[in-house]
């Protein structure tokens, strides 16, 4: 299932999360203070540089796996399209979200990449815009942090209906690739910005 754009994208959430080729491209950036939010395209999971695809996996701290997302860089596998995220989620787990941490871990692969088998399965592209923003401009769902990255998920009718990624970094830098790794702790509230720091964010909905 395709969707526009967060354990995390992330983001997702992820869930930045992020080029194929890992370059920046930037578009104009608004600088914090203005009235109007300008976007830098960039991708929100990095799909790595030196192999044809990675795969990211986010497990609930209690074990239970939670999602998988197939990050395919700038060259089709088999079937699988290039520039393209390929979510598939363990709907059984979602009743962990905003109880447990998650903890992200990624392989690179240049081989055929593993089948997917979650209950619900989605499309993103791997790039986006990433937008500035002074004021978290998404509420509800459930948030997961990890330093300067956050994730928000948005569940509906026992699936993901929503990832938000975002990043706060030093004012003056372009949106890095997000590679989430490591436990992200259960949030609450809005993702705030810190004094000196820019933030972005990339929303997806899931139709």
């Amino acid at each position: 299932m395709q969707a526009q754009s967060m354990l995390v994208q992330a983001g997702t959430a992820v869930f930045a999360m992020l080029a194929a080729s890992g370059c920046v491209v930037a578009e104009r950036i608004e600088q914090p203070g203005e009235e109007e939010v300008d976007s830098v395209s960039e991708a929100q999971l990095d799909p790595g540089m030196s192999t044809p695809w990675r795969l990211y996996t986010a497990t609930f701290s209690n074990g239970q796996p939670f999602f998988r997302a197939l990050a395919i860089g700038g060259s089709n596998v088999g079937s699988y399209q290039a520039n393209t995220e390929y979510f598939d989620v363990t709907t059984a787990s979602l009743q962990y979200l905003g109880k447990k941490g998650v903890s992200f871990s990624h392989t690179d692969g240049s081989g055929a990449p593993p089948t997917p088998s979650g209950t619900q399965q989605f499309q993103l592209p791997v790039s986006s815009s990433w937008t500035w923003f002074s004021s978290d401009q998404v509420s509800g769902g459930y948030r997961y942090d990890s330093g300067n990255v956050h994730l928000r998920i948005g569940t509906g009718g026992g699936e993901i209906t929503r990832l938000t990624w975002y990043q706060t970094i030093t004012q003056g830098q372009n949106p890095a690739n997000i590679t989430p790794n490591g436990a992200f702790t259960v949030g609450s509230g809005a993702v705030t910005v810190p004094v000196g720091s820019a933030g972005y964010y990339v929303d997806d909905t899931i139709p």
